[in-house]
């Protein structure tokens, strides 16, 4: 009876099916051959491996794969690099192709290469940079590099297992796709082992290691499930990379030790006893920058006779590292470094110095210390002295460094592991990818540190093949200190010395933070902690019952008003009638500094400064006394004053003379005028606020070059602010949603009316967007315009100036350069469309006249057009003098000396004073502070 019914259905089925063939049987065929192919295509893959370099678009090594699996632990896979089974060098000879593209590279790169270079990024590093020492080094160590020869390829761990032992089986387990035994790290392997799988692991900080399915590798460090667990006979499929060694099998893992203990975080020591003899610090510090002041807060901060400060300062700071010498003459527990290098975000060289000043520190005989602690110029403490000091006398024995996590395959790629970078033309160079060596496991997070004597004096002494591989590996590292001496620790001895906390709260906001701001100096996209401000209070506030002892990142240009909170909170507040507490001053400009290029349009302007001063002044002296003509011969030094976080000028000092009498010197207060105009109808647009310059750091949303100095050289940034409101243009109906994308055009005009054009993207909310326009140099020099345009209407517009040279490279300019310099470019700005170069422009005739007229003047002539520029957009507010015995009655009698004034750079700052140790103490003395008789 069921038979008839299956007919019918047979029938029926097969009618349609032909109905259905006769009218779409082309799209059937063809619909066929697609899964065909595709079907063929996955097999191709999963037998080849998906890291195939034979397969089109490929960019993993030809000779395995590895494929990550997503966190959720659904047993699915990402693809990802890592040539942990992979031998990726060419070790015989050049075959005849290469041979001739070797002498085509050598010929187009203008050095000589000792091999055939297969890595692109070395290629593309060498064609960048642009020195022959440079570009010679970065063939040589790639060629090494692929010769294998350069790293070693497996180093020695000495860290105890605790009865781990590496490849124990622990049998065969039946796993779960949707609940994998193993959840760490995940890989399929072209050529895959037990053993492959452990060095994996191994390395990635693993206790076990799991074999599945012949190719796959599991990582992790859960409890087994022994319930799981079956006959071996059920694990009996051959490993890819030995046909005699099986590897599970579908959904059967053989789970293996990796041999590496298990971390087990140990509970910190309690407050110490009666009897402990107090640790002593040596503080490490490597500064940067030319912020004395704020250097000398922090130094006053963490001051105590019983402590230790080795100070290296990076090799272009002279004007710190001049300063930071007084120190060492002031006080007897205070080492400058004489060894120096230049130092750049992520560059190895910052691990060079922090191993050098600890072997400085250890042949110091009469420093009797217990641990180091590095800290730059950006720290400040968040916890006194004494609670420092007893935290650590409680753990003496520990080892303080943070760990990145629980991901190490995450941390390896993020922070450039895998790949050799060469610091050199102080730029480091992405140069090729790399092994990292087995039989170690490696770690990282932060370069900032608290480590004890003994592991010091490991590391920096010890010539083990652990230590000295590692130097090798670390001396071409990005970040290196940032992984370094926590692989060390890791892997030595002192491995159950480490406690994951660098005692530091650090000011994360990633969005800021990681916009590849160092790009022009790294090849390479990494973050940077953001600035604290006082909106950033609950952080630090929270970390007071918490073992962290200091914070960063504090600049005193951003904001000084936290450190001030900050201070106050660790001690006491200074009193209120405390001169200069809410003032802040910081260097620009030095005369005893090596000349450098940087410095010419804000050398042309501190002059121009200085000029318009004694003009000022004349005015003055001569209604009084017409024998006193005042005169600037030399710019001396620039600050930058700032009150209240708020900028308020530049402060010149200068040399004045006066006819037949000896010169002396005087100190000028200018700031540059405001030439924004904001829309007519603030309703209507939401625009807040047009500001131009150069230096435009994105991390903190402002403009480092203070003053606002710009030069035909110069790189323009235009920033804008809008506001989140909603409009009310005209056109918008009640209730009709306004569009969250518009694109207002940037019209930036010339002195002759040259214009550059560019679009930017504005998005609905509060927004800060900056625009770097990318120009032909030079750019002529006068009156620049900057418009925002939306509908072609313009709402907003900023006038300011592009100064010609006075100085090159810190001399006079010449004829032959000013003119060259100051005629502007010899086309269009740029090359495409936006840009409009109106040279021939009828209406532009008499200003074209006037430009090739300024681009001739040179001497005083120049001096004059360069003051006549400067007085339309700053403004001088104040001058006083530097007292002496060569300052003249005239002068005395018409002007303040600096010291009594509030604004000059050389009226009191107590909070930044070093003037003496208190002996009771043992701290620096600060009378200023509220109950300072208590001060300890």
């Amino acid at each position: 009876m069921a038979i008839a019914p299956a007919r019918a259905i047979i029938i029926v089925s097969f009618n349609i099916f032909r109905v259905v063939c006769r009218k779409y049987g082309i799209y059937l065929l063809l619909g066929m051959v697609m899964i065909l192919l595709q079907g063929f295509s996955g097999y191709y893959v999963l037998r080849l491996g998906v890291g195939d370099s034979s397969l089109p678009g490929s960019k993993l090594d030809p000779d395995h794969y590895l494929q990550k699996r997503d966190g959720g632990g659904n047993g699915n896979f990402h693809q990802t690099s890592d040539r942990a089974d992979a031998d990726t060098h060419d070790k015989g000879p050049p075959i005849a192709e290469e041979i001739e593209s070797l002498e085509t590279i050598q010929e187009h790169l203008g050095i000589k290469v000792p091999c055939f270079l297969r890595s692109k990024e070395a290629v593309s590093a060498i064609k960048r940079a642009t020195t022959s020492h440079c570009r010679s080094l970065i063939a040589n160590i790639s060629c090494q590099i692929q010769s294998g020869s350069f790293y070693p390829s497996r180093l020695q761990s000495y860290c105890p297992s605790n009865g781990r032992v590496r490849g124990k089986s622990m049998g065969c387990f039946v796993d779960s796709r949707e609940k994998r035994i193993l959840r760490g790290h995940a890989a399929q392997l072209k050529r895959n082992t037990p053993n492959i799988c452990a060095d994996i692991c191994y390395q990635r900080g693993y206790i076990y290691a799991g074999v599945q399915y012949g190719k796959e590798c599991f990582c992790g460090n859960e409890e087994l499930p022994m319930k799981m667990k079956v006959s071996d006979a059920l694990c009996a499929m051959p490993c890819t990379g030995d046909a005699n060694i099986f590897c599970g099998d579908y959904l059967h893992m053989n789970i293996y030790e990796t041999g590496l203990a298990k971390y087990v975080p140990k509970a910190l020591n309690g407050p110490p006893g009666e009897g402990d003899t107090a640790v002593r610090i040596t503080f490490i510090l490597t500064v940067n920058g030319r912020a004395v002041r704020q250097f000398r807060r922090l130094f006053k901060a963490l001051y105590h006779k019983d402590h230790y400060f080795f100070i290296h300062v990076d090799s272009r700071q002279d004007y710190l590292h001049r300063e930071v010498l007084k120190l060492e003459q002031q006080f007897t527990n205070i080492k400058v470094s004489h060894f120096r290098l230049s130092t750049i975000w992520g560059g190895a060289s910052l691990l060079t110095i922090l191993l050098h000043c600890m072997k400085q520190v250890l042949q110091m005989k009469t420093w009797e210390w217990d641990f180091v602690i590095n800290l730059s110029e950006s720290d400040y403490p968040i916890k006194t002295n004494e609670e420092l000091v007893k935290f650590l006398t409680s753990n003496r024995e520990r080892n303080f460094l943070k760990s990145h996590g629980h991901d190490t395959n995450k941390f390896l790629q993020k922070q450039g592991l895998d790949r050799t970078f060469l610091e050199c033309e102080t730029h480091m160079w992405r140069i090729g990818e790399r092994k990292l060596p087995f039989g170690i496991r490696v770690d990282g997070g932060s370069d900032w540190l608290c480590l004890n004597r003994g592991f010091v004096d490991y590391v920096v002494n010890s010539k083990d093949q652990l230590v000295m591989g590692l130097k090798k590996i670390y001396s071409y590292t990005l970040l290196p200190a940032e992984s370094f001496f926590h692989t060390v620790l890791r892997n030595s001895k002192f491995c159950q010395t480490f406690t994951d906390n660098n005692l530091h709260v650090t000011n994360w906001k990633r969005k800021l933070g990681c916009k590849c701001q160092y790009k022009h100096i790294v090849d390479w996209c990494g973050c940077s902690p953001n600035d604290f401000t006082t909106g950033d209070w609950p952080k630090l506030e929270a970390s007071a019952t918490r073992n962290l002892f200091f914070a960063r990142k504090f600049e005193a240009v951003i904001n000084q008003a936290v450190i001030n909170q900050v201070d106050a909170w660790l001690y006491t507040p200074y009193y209120s009638s405390t001169p200069g507490l809410e003032s802040y001053w910081e260097n620009r400009y030095h005369h005893e500094d090596r000349p450098t290029g940087s410095n010419d349009v804000s050398l042309t302007l501190y002059n121009a400064a200085a000029r318009l001063s004694t003009k000022t002044v004349m005015q003055l002296l001569i209604s009084k006394n017409r024998e006193c003509h005042l005169y600037a011969s030399a710019v001396l030094e620039a600050n930058s004053y700032h009150v209240s976080d708020e900028f308020k000028g530049i402060l010149v000092q200068y040399v004045g003379n006066i006819k037949n009498e000896a010169s002396f010197n005087l100190e000028t207060w200018f700031f540059p005028h405001n030439k924004y105009r904001p829309p007519f109808d603030k309703t209507v647009y939401r625009i807040i606020s047009v500001e131009v310059g150069s230096d435009y750091d994105v991390k903190e949303q402002v403009f480092r070059n203070l003053g606002g100095a710009l030069g035909p050289n110069s790189d323009i940034t235009v920033i804008t602010r809008w506001t989140g409101a909603k409009s009310d243009n005209v056109g918008v109906e009640e209730g009709e949603e306004e569009e969250t994308v518009q694109q207002p055009l940037l019209l930036l005009m010339d002195p002759v009316g040259a214009k550059v054009a560019e679009e930017i993207t504005l998005e609905a909310g509060d927004q800060v967007v900056f625009h770097k326009f990318d120009m032909h140099k030079p750019l002529l020099p006068g009156s620049w315009s900057v418009r925002v345009i939306i509908d072609n209407i313009v709402i907003a517009t900023h006038t300011f100036v592009v100064l010609p040279y006075q100085f090159m490279n810190g001399r006079q300019i010449t004829i032959k350069e000013a003119r060259m310099l100051h005629k502007g470019p010899t086309g269009p700005y740029k090359d495409d469309e936006t840009s409009i170069h109106h040279l021939n422009y009828p209406g532009n005739s008499s200003a074209m006249e006037i430009a090739v007229a300024h681009s001739h003047l040179y001497g005083p002539e120049l001096s004059e057009w360069i003051d006549d520029l400067v007085n339309r957009f700053y403004t001088v507010q104040d001058t006083c003098y530097i007292p002496s015995e060569h300052v003249p009655e005239c002068v005395r009698n018409s002007l303040e000396p600096c010291p009594e004034t509030n604004w000059s750079s050389l009226s009191p700052d107590p909070k930044s004073e070093l003037v003496g140790i208190d002996p009771n103490s043992g701290k620096i003395l600060d009378p200023h502070r509220v109950g300072s008789s208590d001060y300890r």
